[in-house]
């Protein structure tokens, strides 16, 4: 499961990269997101309409992968924050352009016919461009690894999103029991409040708990269809006709579980952001290379004249600044503040990095003690109860009354139960966006 959700990952994170490509440039598509198992790519500039990717089927149901793949493919606001790719490509092209030159003409007005004319090239170009095109190739990376981290925040909110309808639809289902409980409960009590074992004020006391369960099943049923439009939001199919969401089975338990340690340093070397830090730094070290090449601007020259008698006379000559009192030190002071701006917004992303951790590696580890008491003794305890009454009521020594109460107990336990897996569940997808990849799985 792990492996197919970070190849359904793989497929947008091809498509960001593969956008990244530009024929002036030569910028590399990143091996990591190459030959990994998709649904193949949405074509790049495609209309903004909703598509199903090739592997994915709406006719029988969306496991949570194939809504990974769905979001991926039609999320609006990620596909918008893709345009940012198409900004850096334009800003790449147009460093790689050349100035064109500038053609001067002088017309013969005077008594003696003259011509002259003059074309002026940038030959500063041939050692700024190349510093100008190296910064912005690293801003094209920059901006491709940021837009791995968007797609990362969208594989987790729809995680997130299908783990708490999952747990709406459980409720949903308990407490529709625990209403068919409390409705037999109040039919017994009426039984026994003719036979005059009962007063008013029980019978009255089981209907207000039958009415308290009847309004949160209610409240339930409600909260499942609003889980689940929100998920078709996340999808990006909000206005497309309903599909049924399948519920993802239990996974199979991690033998090694990596430590804190192990897992900071995984996420430094995962997380995109911090890599994308890192490019920030080298972009702007280049883009103060380039500032610095600008102190001279040299353009070269060759005038044309024609006077009377005389043919024509090509001149060439250079024509340049002369740095007395601006040697650009107005953007090479900038440049080499973005450097150091740079360097600690990389430490700032790794402290981030290293709290986000830490904090889904506690949260993680919270939530599985916490399951681990309710299934190792309270569940137990509740299971045990309702065996107990279930004697007692067989041998005669006990009500039916007391059968049902400890129905209900062993309702609320599973509920509280499938609560604590949906929240460790929630953790452990905290902690493989925390990390930048899959880390392990729910037990």
């Amino acid at each position: 499961m792990l492996r197919t959700i970070s190849g359904i990952t793989s497929r947008l994170l091809g498509v960001i990269f593969l956008l990244s490509l530009s024929p002036t440039a030569g910028v590399a598509q990143s091996t990591t997101v190459e030959g990994l198992a998709g649904a193949g790519r949405r074509a790049v500039g495609a209309k903004p309409e909703f598509q199903v990717p090739e592997g994915v089927t709406l006719a029988d149901g969306l496991t949570e992968n194939e809504a990974v793949a769905l979001a991926l493919w039609n999320n609006p606001q990620l596909h918008a924050d893709l345009t940012a790719l198409g900004l850096a490509r334009a800003d790449l092209k147009d460093a790689g352009l050349l100035r064109n030159p500038l053609l001067t003409l002088l017309l013969p007005t005077g008594p003696l016919p003259q011509f002259e004319s003059a074309i002026q090239f940038p030959v500063d170009v041939f050692w700024q461009r190349r510093k100008r095109v190296a910064a912005a190739k690293v801003e094209v990376e920059r901006v491709a690894v940021s837009l791995e981290q968007n797609a990362l925040n969208l594989v987790r909110d729809v995680r997130i999103a299908f783990t708490d309808l999952e747990l709406a639809r459980q409720r949903a289902r308990m407490a529709a029991e625990t209403v068919r409980l409390r409705k037999e409960f109040v039919r017994l009590m009426k039984i026994r409040l003719r036979e005059g074992d009962v007063g008013d004020v029980e019978v009255t006391a089981a209907e207000l708990d039958e009415s308290l369960a009847a309004e949160q099943a209610v409240r339930f049923d409600r909260e499942t269809v609003i889980l689940s439009n929100r998920l078709r939001h996340i999808i990006g199919m909000i206005e497309q006709p309903e599909v049924d969401f399948l519920e993802t089975p239990p996974a199979s338990p991690v033998a090694n579980d990596p430590s804190l340690e192990e897992l900071t340093k995984a996420a430094f070397a995962a997380r995109p952001d911090v890599r994308a830090a890192e490019f920030a730094i080298d972009g702007a070290a280049k883009r103060a290379k380039w500032e610095r090449s600008r102190i001279v601007s040299l353009t070269s020259l060759l005038n044309l004249r024609n006077t009377a008698g005389v043919g024509f006379a090509p001149r060439p000559g250079l024509e340049t600044q002369l740095p007395i009192f601006n040697r650009n030190q107005g953007g090479i002071g900038r440049a080499d503040a973005d450097v150091e701006r740079a360097a600690w917004l990389y430490v700032t992303s790794r402290q981030r990095v290293a709290l986000d951790v830490s904090d889904a590696f506690n949260q993680r580890r919270q939530a599985r003690e916490t399951l681990a008491v309710w299934q190792q003794r309270t569940l137990p305890l509740a299971r045990e109860n309702r065996r107990l009454a279930e004697s007692a009521f067989s041998s005669g020594d006990q009500s039916f009354l007391v059968v049902l109460e400890a129905d209900r107990r062993l309702v609320e336990v599973n509920l509280r139960e499938a609560e604590l897996r949906a929240d460790l569940r929630r953790a452990e997808i905290q902690l493989d966006r925390a990390v930048g990849r899959t880390v392990n799985v729910t037990p």
